[in-house]
């Protein structure tokens, strides 16, 4: 009786709880370590978009003069862990912001941020204009019993050479 209860009770309950408890420590320790990096690039480039060559804007631009321009497109894909999808799950039945979802796409917009301006610094650009910063989710499901998907951010600008 007692093998009965410890196979068909106990092993899939914890199961169910401790595979999502640890896919969601090693899915924050990892998402953690990239913002960790991300934090350390952008110290080194300085305050990205806090100056007058980058600007994000529609109006038009008659103060800046360039000699040359470039299309400046950047795109990644994040997603969150099985376990921050499993713990987001649960939260969504109860109502409450969804912190793990928030971290991927704090972490997202800053990355295309980060590597828009580090491509046109390759690209000799002195000055970014335009940056539009698209989201859209990827779904990994052909049929909707899959709730597995990711975000993809595509960040594009014109870069300015004077």
């Amino acid at each position: 009786m007692d093998v009965f209860i410890v196979v068909y009770i106990i092993i899939p309950i914890l199961t169910i709880f401790v595979l999502p408890t640890l896919s969601w420590a090693i899915g924050n320790w990892y998402q953690n370590r990239l913002m960790s990096a991300l934090l350390e690039n952008e110290k080194q480039d300085g305050k990205m978009l806090q100056s007058d060559k980058h600007l994000s804007t529609s109006s038009s631009m008659t103060s800046m003069a360039a000699e040359s321009s470039t299309l400046l497109h950047v795109s990644i894909c994040v997603g969150p862990s099985w376990g921050q999808i499993f713990f987001m799950w649960l939260r969504s039945l109860f109502g409450g912001r969804l912190h793990s979802y928030d971290v991927v796409l704090d972490y997202g917009r800053r990355e295309v941020l980060l590597r828009l301006n580090q491509q046109a610094k390759a690209l000799g650009c002195s000055s970014v204009v335009n940056i539009r910063i698209e989201t859209s989710t990827v779904s990994f499901a052909k049929n909707n019993n899959n709730k597995t998907s990711s975000v993809e951010f595509l960040a594009f600008a014109t870069g300015l050479r004077q």
